[in-house]
């Protein structure tokens, strides 16, 4: 290509490239920026906020007190375990031929399904704190969980619950 620019090839060359390589580009599409804010109808009132958090605060204390239950109930489990493998040895080791050592372990095996039946009473009395937290805990997140509040009401609030707390000496 004679009068050509000497720069003017590579130019082309890399326009044709960068043409080539768009074609198979995906574009974003970004939309609009998200509002910093929404609009003032959106946020929750000080009355809710305040609502809100009171009904966390008893979920959390609710929780609490089911862990701890838990817990028990745990400890009572791993004993009924352990128990019920000292029955499967010694019923291993007894001698049946002894009516004496038959009646100890008889008198083991009716205690040990005792205890089986005060840990499955135990589940069963623990399950509706269990299933009315869980109900609570979905009522609370259908009616809080959507929620925007002011930075400046959860200030407010934090600091009086926490001058509430201070004051009860908890």
């Amino acid at each position: 290509m004679p009068g050509m620019h000497p720069l003017r090839l590579p130019l082309l060359v890399v326009a044709a490239m960068l043409a080539a390589t768009s074609v198979h580009a995906t574009t974003v599409d970004i939309g609009h920026p998200a509002a910093s804010q929404p609009p003032a109808g959106n946020w929750a009132t000080r009355e809710q906020l305040h609502a809100c958090l009171d009904l966390e605060a008893s979920l959390k204390e609710r929780s609490r007190a089911i862990d701890a239950a838990n817990a028990v109930h745990q400890k009572m489990y791993d004993d009924v375990q352990a128990e019920g493998a000292r029955l499967q040895a010694a019923q291993e080791e007894l001698d049946h031929g002894s009516s004496s050592a038959v009646k100890r372990f008889n008198k083991l095996a009716q205690e040990h399904n005792q205890h089986v039946q005060r840990l499955n009473q135990d589940a069963a009395d623990g399950l509706p704190a269990t299933n009315a937290y869980n109900d609570d805990r979905t009522a609370y997140n259908a009616k809080c969980g959507g929620r925007t509040y002011r930075a400046e009401d959860l200030e407010a609030e934090t600091k009086e619950r926490k001058r509430a707390t201070a004051a009860s000496g908890v």
